[in-house]
């Protein structure tokens, strides 16, 4: 797919890891999305742990979050990015919130809302996790989420808190 300049966006994907040396997993993640011919201009925000979400009796996560400029559709970032996570050995679980070696989610593409049966841009729960706004912020202290309000106001009264710098 040929990219339109103005179509490129500001593309924001949440990484997350708890299995296998989980800071390895998301290093490696990071460095496979980057060498990706279809995005550029990686940002990186500091990495947090986090408790998981789901079940108590697993590891805690390791998150962040990197931002790359592109033009390519929700759909065919998606592909991509499953890919990259069946690649790393992600293997499918019917438990919500399970543990996983690696976690690639689309959470922002610059300020367009996106709904299909596979996918939400923003994601859904955005507002709702710290593991996911500050790295954001971490990126872009004015980042605002469409429809729900500016990152640094929301990050205030989200459910999920508890997180810790690396």
């Amino acid at each position: 797919m040929v990219s339109n300049d103005k179509n490129i966006r500001e593309l924001y994907i949440g990484i997350g890891s708890n299995l296998n040396d989980p800071l390895q997993q998301v290093n490696n993640a990071i460095e496979k999305i980057s060498n990706l011919d279809k995005f550029n201009n990686l940002k990186v925000s500091s990495l947090y742990e986090s408790l998981p979400m789901g079940p108590q009796d697993q590891n805690n996560y390791i998150n962040c979050v990197v931002m790359f400029r592109s033009g390519e559709s929700p759909e065919d970032i998606l592909l991509l990015l499953k890919d990259i996570e069946s690649l790393m050995g992600r293997e499918k679980s019917h438990v919500r919130w399970s543990e996983r070696i690696i976690d690639l989610d689309i959470i922002l593409y610059g300020d367009l809302i996106y709904h299909s049966e596979t996918l939400s841009i923003p994601h859904k729960n955005v507002s709702e996790r710290a593991f996911v706004l500050q790295p954001l912020l971490d990126i872009n202290p004015d980042i605002s989420i469409p429809q729900k309000g500016f990152a640094k106001d929301l990050i205030k009264d989200c459910l999920y808190k508890n997180i810790k710098k690396i």
